[in-house]
């Protein structure tokens, strides 16, 4: 039978929270943002605005993929 690890651990717990940070940051930037652009300005903005958004994602998926991988071969 597995036991449950005891005790807090900051490491996981820094992990986890950061992640939950960045979904909430991009839905709070889709959602609110999209919303916005698309209250004053219309339909064909948003598309715009969501897809610079869409691109901004990306963009910062790219540096955190690479972010992990300088850690994976460094050792972290």
């Amino acid at each position: 039978m597995r036991r449950r690890p005891t005790g807090f651990d900051a490491s996981r717990f820094a992990r986890s929270t950061e992640g939950q940070l960045i979904v909430a940051f991009f839905l709070l930037l889709y959602v609110l943002g999209g919303g916005l652009i698309w209250f004053f300005y219309g339909q064909a903005a948003a598309l715009l605005g969501l897809g610079c958004i869409t691109g901004g994602l990306l963009f910062f998926l790219l540096l955190y993929a690479i972010m992990l991988l300088i850690g994976y071969f460094a050792g972290e």
